[in-house]
């Protein structure tokens, strides 16, 4: 299936306003586009709650040059020694910093890649910044966590509710662009199912979209 297909794609927010995340943390995002300053990040959760959005639309704002990994798939040692040393290593055209966002980062080897990580967010710290996504960031050694400012999304009571609201609105928005018959109840019992794995509640419902959603 390409991104175009795939809903989770299709309406990813590319704006960190866009994002359906409490204020709390989107000031802390706003944050790092007012003073053109970003630490080392790693944004840790549960899965589907936003992390590698966030992260994007991090690097949109602050309008880096941005090399995307995912660890899970392409996190390996060599990956480290060439791709990302050649990326991190030059001055970025547009004269501000180069990002390399490392999506499910707690999959790194923890004998060999994430060592080698540890030493590259110092050697390259003056024009490249890392973003590590982590669903379990006890899995990222200590010595490299230790050299990270750390982001946990995890909401209150008060503001998951808030949050399925807006959600819901939102899928709301797109099943009409969508041109899909749907089933407010049907909808919200999916949200509630799944809540706060956004990604997974707009999978499902893709996939009850064929047949109409009731």
């Amino acid at each position: 299936m390409s991104e175009e297909f795939l809903w989770c794609e299709k309406y990813r927010p590319s704006m960190i306003d866009e994002c359906i995340l409490p204020e709390r943390y989107k000031d802390i995002f706003h944050g790092f586009v007012s003073t053109g300053e970003i630490p080392q990040l790693l944004l840790s959760g549960d899965s589907g709650m936003g992390k590698t959005t966030i992260a994007r639309a991090l690097c949109k704002e602050l309008k880096a040059d941005v090399l995307f990994i995912k660890a899970s798939e392409d996190g390996n040692i060599d990956t480290l020694r060439t791709t990302i040393r050649k990326f991190a290593s030059t001055v970025s055209l547009m004269g501000g910093y180069k990002i390399v966002i490392l999506d499910e980062a707690d999959y790194l080897n923890a004998n060999s890649t994430q060592p080698a990580l540890r030493s590259f967010t110092e050697e390259f710290s003056k024009n490249c910044r890392f973003i590590f996504t982590a669903n379990y960031p006890n899995r990222i050694i200590k010595p490299l966590r230790s050299r990270l400012t750390e982001v946990e999304f995890k909401f209150t009571k008060k503001e998951s509710v808030a949050l399925a609201g807006k959600f819901m609105k939102r899928l709301k928005t797109i099943l009409s662009i969508e041109d899909v018959d749907y089933d407010e109840k049907v909808v919200a019992e999916v949200i509630m199912k799944y809540f706060p794995d956004f990604r997974k509640v707009l999978s499902e419902l893709q996939g009850f979209a064929a047949t109409g959603i009731s």
